[in-house]
């Protein structure tokens, strides 16, 4: 399957954190001047993650780096030329406010995205870090009272809480998902949104065929995008399962620039 891999014109998906930047959120120049490099090589470019609107303020240039964002998991994508959101699909607003009072109730901390608005319950020492790492300060709600939803809520994040917010969410909101994007975090977002199924939204936009995407990923969210691709990559970091699964595994990390051995490999 990777020899016949037509490189005239295809996409190439890349996860975010633990795939395409270092530990430390930054993303080196040797890995900007391959994203340049396949996209002079006729590829289209994504970033596929977990992260929200307001997450991608701390990569610098991101908008110059790739042709689309898919944030959310998979529920929205953002065409980076011109910003304009093309796909949006969001938590609906009865199963939203249920999971935020119940939030409330249990004093539970939850973070709710949606657009470039950040909001939390409350602030706990990992969001007051994350808060100055990013420079920006999220608002604080106590009660729906003070929340707008406008067709529903994008998505919610939840940390040191999110095992009963999980188990919550299992037994009370079936129109509701969440997936573990990294340790000790969960993602929260409608059901049916995945990173895959979201990628082939962007094969039919750019009309690009399966066998001609290259997807790449670290962790367990990133699983049905290695197994749906042309061919899944899955970087030196990546847990067991998740090599197990991909086509191809870098011999290097995302602290190593394992995008400049994907962009190597099969971009040019």
């Amino acid at each position: 399957m990777i020899d016949n891999l037509n490189k005239a014109h295809g996409l190439l998906a890349l996860d975010l954190d633990g795939t395409s930047v270092a530990d430390d959120y930054t993303m080196s120049q040797a890995s900007r001047t391959a994203l340049a490099v396949a996209r002079r090589n006729g590829w289209i470019t994504a970033f596929v993650t977990g992260r929200r609107d307001v997450d991608m303020i701390n990569l610098e240039g991101a908008y110059e780096l790739v042709d689309y964002f898919v944030l959310n998991n998979g529920g929205k994508i953002t065409r980076c030329n011109d910003h304009e959101v093309l796909y949006n699909d969001k938590v609906p607003e009865c199963a939203a406010k249920q999971l935020i009072q119940y939030c409330l109730d249990n004093n539970l901390s939850l973070h709710i995205t949606d657009g470039d608005s950040w909001l939390v319950n409350k602030m706990t020492p990992d969001t007051e870090e994350y808060a100055e790492y990013l420079g920006v300060r999220p608002g604080v709600y106590r009660a729906l009272e003070e929340l707008a939803f406008d067709g529903g809520i994008e998505a919610f994040t939840a940390l040191e809480d999110w095992r009963p917010i999980a188990e919550y969410i299992e037994n009370n909101l079936p129109e509701v998902v969440y997936t573990l994007s990294e340790p000790e975090c969960i993602d929260i977002m409608v059901k049916g949104t995945n990173k895959w199924d979201t990628i082939k939204r962007l094969m039919e936009i750019e009309g690009i065929d399966v066998e001609n995407v290259v997807a790449a990923g670290n962790y367990y969210n990133d699983l049905d995008m290695i197994r749906g691709a042309g061919i899944g990559i899955a970087v030196a970091n990546a847990p067991g399962e998740v090599k197990s699964q991909a086509d191809y595994v870098t011999t290097r990390t995302n602290n190593e620039d394992a995008i400049v051995e994907i962009v190597d490999r099969f971009c040019k």
